[in-house]
């Protein structure tokens, strides 16, 4: 019997024919057998009536489009693929879109990445306690994580950096113990790439606890990650003077906040209060109104820069928050009886808290009398809403400080939720190994979450959207999964197309 494939047109629409022939013994002919085997499309035969079946199960894909992207980009898969089996890359990967999805998802990540996309593009993936941690072990050990970010900080070529230095929890926190306040943190520096604008590596500096010890120890790291230039932010305000000056004549310039009640800066505030709203001082930040004024000042052989922030919305909160406080304390403590086994003092530093000093009292016919020290209160908050920022080189302006200092306390946020969320497994996760390797996952996940951050601020679109919005508009589009183990992506409305078009990226797995 011979066998062909037979295009037959109906109604305007291809379709393609198995057509069989065959001899017929009683009329003594050769006759035909057809079978369908579906519409043309490109030359294959695609089934309508199968595809058209009742979808049996639909997966989360939209907001996983911007972060595949992402790894791509950045050659992520095959940096790890360099230092870990093909198994270990799929399981590395799918942590980290877990933690930056959904972080809550590492409480049982199995039942997550069923729903994802992610079993379409890492088909076969086992995810158990186990495995998970004989990753973050292999990761913790030896130097895996310096290799990684050196070959990530190859990328960018600009060797013009930035330096954080974040504090991240690396012990699980509980309520019921108390303790001194900095127990578990563990101080980071993170290297940025001033023209890619993500970050390309870190270091520990735990050990680093003298400034100018930590800024030899982050000179070493710029060599290390191929930096040639650098600066650091840093979101600690140094109240020593041998960390203070440390910072002061670095051999890299500094960004730091200081203490509007500092002796280096309390004069300068004072000269220019009357000038601190004059309109030609206005700004605009994120959408906040700002006053800024900057300023410079002579230090022995140095100029030093800063800037004097003034925020209207941030006094106003800050007051507020006072008035409230204090005036709950006063209807919560005057006229109380005081029997006599209680000490007055302790009841009224015990109902107050942090707004004790401000307060002051007396006993009067056993019953306690509690008023505000105006003067005390007034003297605190005369200054409430101002910040001070010192930048160590003067060609940086008071909006880049900002940003960089935000950026500093936003990475400590993403970072200290993403290793808090690892801490789900406790027999695992309690040795500085496994601690190690889960803050390498955390990272490269702040760095692809950053990479994404700086394509749609490329792009134009955050002065349409925010990030927020264009995750959600993204998170709509589903992958469906037919019976015949075939998928569709849901059609794409106005804004996705516009979303998807303008970073020319497309929905194909």
């Amino acid at each position: 019997m011979k066998t062909t494939t037979r295009v037959k047109k109906i109604n305007g629409h291809e379709y393609l024919y198995e057509i069989t022939y065959y001899y017929d013994k009683e009329t003594r002919r050769t006759r035909q057998k057809s079978r369908y085997l579906g519409k043309n499309v490109d030359g294959e035969p695609v089934r309508v009536r199968e595809k058209a079946k009742n979808p049996e199960r639909v997966y989360s894909y939209g907001e996983f489009i911007p972060y595949l992207q992402a790894v791509k980009s950045l050659h992520i898969q095959e940096i790890l693929g360099a230092h870990l089996t093909d198994h270990e890359v799929r399981l590395f990967l799918t942590l980290l879109y877990a933690g930056i999805h959904h972080p809550d998802a590492l409480h049982s990540p199995a039942s997550w990445y069923d729903g994802t996309v992610l079993p379409r593009i890492f088909s076969g993936l086992k995810i158990t306690t186990q495995s998970i941690s004989r990753l973050l072990k292999k990761l913790g050990e030896g130097s895996i994580h310096l290799s990684i970010c050196r070959s990530l900080s190859q990328i960018p070529e600009s060797g013009n950096m930035r330096i954080s230095t974040i504090d991240i929890p690396m012990v699980q926190q509980t309520s019921w113990h108390t303790g001194i306040s900095h127990h578990g943190m563990e101080p980071i520096a993170l290297f940025y790439d001033n023209i890619a604008n993500i970050p390309v590596g870190y270091l520990s500096s735990a050990q680093y606890l003298i400034t100018s010890d930590l800024v030899k120890a982050i000179n070493a790291g710029m060599h290390l990650f191929s930096g040639k230039k650098g600066v650091i932010i840093s979101g600690k305000s140094f109240a020593s003077s041998m960390n203070l000056y440390g910072a002061l004549y670095s051999e890299i310039p500094v960004i730091f906040p200081l203490d509007p009640d500092h002796d280096l800066i309390k004069e300068e505030i004072k000269k220019y209060r009357t000038d601190l709203m004059h309109p030609k001082n206005l700004k605009i930040f994120r959408g906040e109104t700002l006053f800024v004024i900057p300023f410079n000042i002579s230090l022995e052989t140095v100029q030093i820069k800063g800037y004097i922030i003034y925020s209207p919305r941030k006094e106003e909160e800050i007051r507020e928050r006072f008035g409230e406080d204090i005036e709950l304390i006063l209807e919560n403590l005057n006229d109380k009886p005081i029997y006599k086994w209680v000490n007055p003092a302790e009841a009224v530093a015990d109902v107050a808290g942090m707004y004790e000093p401000f307060l002051q009292w007396r006993v009067q016919n056993n019953r306690i009398l509690v008023d505000v020290k105006r003067k005390a209160l007034g003297k605190y908050l005369k200054n409430c809403g101002i910040s001070v920022i010192i930048t160590g080189d003067p060609e940086y302006q008071w909006d880049t400080c900002l940003e960089w200092l935000e950026e500093r306390a936003e990475a400590e946020r993403f970072l200290s939720t993403y290793i808090r969320n690892f801490q789900v497994f406790p027999l695992s996760v309690d040795s500085d190994t496994m601690r190690s390797g889960a803050f390498l996952v955390a990272f490269l996940a702040h760095v692809v979450n950053r990479w994404v951050l700086e394509q749609y601020a490329k792009s134009g679109l955050l002065a349409i959207y925010t990030a927020e919005k264009i995750y959600l508009e993204l998170m709509k589009i589903r992958l469906i999964g037919l019976g015949n183990d075939r998928v569709l992506v849901t059609g794409l409305n106005s804004r996705q197309k516009e979303i998807l078009d303008t970073l020319k990226w497309n929905t194909e797995i």
